[in-house]
């Protein structure tokens, strides 16, 4: 196992650089290639791709070794159908966290914008599992909702509907948030083609 001054920043580097669309999905993730470009031996690049391979951030096949994820519109349809019933699940819960929605502003790309509230919602259910679901899917689901600003005209005035809703505590939220995951789902073939562009 690699030092943890040296294992944490690459893994930070890469994650970043795939929820960033550095790679191409497909393309293969070589440990040499990728440890003289952070300047790191192979042992932490290594240690950090099989990480990221179980959070479902990279494939790996032996034989063939890592790979960025193709994603398939099967696979995207089921996480923005696990998501939704997640988030649903979460607002079950009367905890007012309203106060909280200022910190998706702070966030500077839409996609991570979308990670923090869907992130602060889950955080309502207080239960420690689906929160760490509802991240991993974020996460998962990053390269893709960067392209929605490209698809879909008015996602920043619907997140910020999202957020007032989060902000008031309304009951209209339940309603924003399914409006929100129907309309994803009606333009998985068009989100899956520009993911894979």
């Amino acid at each position: 196992m690699s030092p943890a001054h040296v294992l944490e920043p690459t893994y930070q580097d890469l994650k970043r650089g795939l929820m960033q669309g550095r790679w191409r999905p497909g393309e293969r993730l070589e440990a040499i290639r990728l440890a003289d470009e952070f300047g790191v031996s192979m042992t932490p690049v290594r240690d950090c791709l099989n990480r990221l391979a179980g959070e479902g951030l990279v494939d790996m096949k032996p034989g063939d070794g890592f790979r960025v994820p193709r994603i398939s519109e099967k696979m995207l349809r089921d996480m923005l159908d696990l998501n939704a019933m997640l988030l649903d699940f979460a607002l079950q819960n009367p905890i007012d966290i309203g106060a909280l929605a200022h910190v998706t502003q702070s966030v500077e790309d839409y996609a991570g914008r979308v990670a923090a509230l869907f992130g602060i919602i889950a955080h309502r259910s207080a239960n420690t599992a689906l929160i760490e679901i509802v991240h991993s899917l974020g996460d998962r689901m990053h390269a893709v909702r960067r392209w929605e600003p490209q698809l879909l005209s008015d996602c920043i005035h619907e997140m910020e509907e999202l957020e007032r809703h989060l902000t008031d505590n309304s009951s209209d939220l339940n309603i924003a948030l399914r409006k929100y995951h129907d309309r994803r789902l009606g333009s998985i073939p068009e989100l899956v083609q520009l993911a894979q562009s």
